[in-house]
């Protein structure tokens, strides 16, 4: 009796973080490298400038998250959604 299958959310995210990391790190050679346009351009999504603060005398928490995208970036994405339906 099969129980399920070992492919879950969990695995996707996994999937999704690497491609994002390799795709990242990759754009930003490549950009080192090149004068191609595509790869110097990024764009921040998320919250700019001072994040919000909660003080609450013993300890404080700062809430800001921001994301940075470039086209390498997509490419990773891409490729971790490809090889998680693959394998």
């Amino acid at each position: 009796m099969r129980r399920g299958s070992s492919k879950g959310p969990f695995m996707l995210l996994l999937f999704l973080l690497a491609g994002v990391i390799v795709g990242t790190v990759i754009g930003n050679v490549i950009a080192n490298f090149s004068n191609a346009p595509i790869f110097h351009e990024s764009f921040i999504i998320g919250t700019q400038g001072t994040p919000a603060v909660l003080d609450l005398i013993i300890v404080k928490i700062a809430f800001g998250l921001s994301f940075t995208i470039n086209f390498g970036t997509m490419l990773g994405i891409l490729l971790g959604i490809l090889l998680y339906y693959k394998v």
